[in-house]
C-alpha cells in the first residue's frame, strides 16, 4: 500500500486543521453576531419606547404651558419661543 510522504501528510494535515479552525471561528462569530442583533433589536425597542414617552410628556407639558414653551431638561426652566 502506498503512503503519502511525511511532508505531503504534514501539509495536508496543516491545511485541514486551518480549515477546521476557521470554520469553528466563523461559527462562533455567527453566534455572536446573531446575539448582537437580538440585543440591538431590544435596545431599539427601548429607545422607541423612550421617544414615545418623551413625546407624550412634551405634549402634556405643551398643553399645560403652551405650545410656544421650551423646556430645559437639566434645570426645569421654561422659556417662551
Amino acid at each position: 500500500m502506498e503512503q503519502l510522504t511525511q511532508e505531503e501528510l504534514q501539509s495536508l494535515q496543516e491545511v485541514v486543521a486551518q480549515y477546521e479552525e476557521v470554520s469553528f471561528r466563523v461559527g462562533q462569530f455567527t453566534i455572536e453576531i446573531e446575539g448582537a442583533k437580538d440585543e440591538r433589536k431590544k435596545m431599539v425597542e427601548i429607545a422607541n419606547q423612550a421617544l414615545n414617552q418623551r413625546m407624550e410628556i412634551l405634549k402634556g407639558l405643551e398643553e399645560k404651558y403652551g405650545t410656544d414653551s421650551r423646556f430645559n431638561v437639566a434645570t426645569g426652566e421654561i422659556t417662551k419661543a
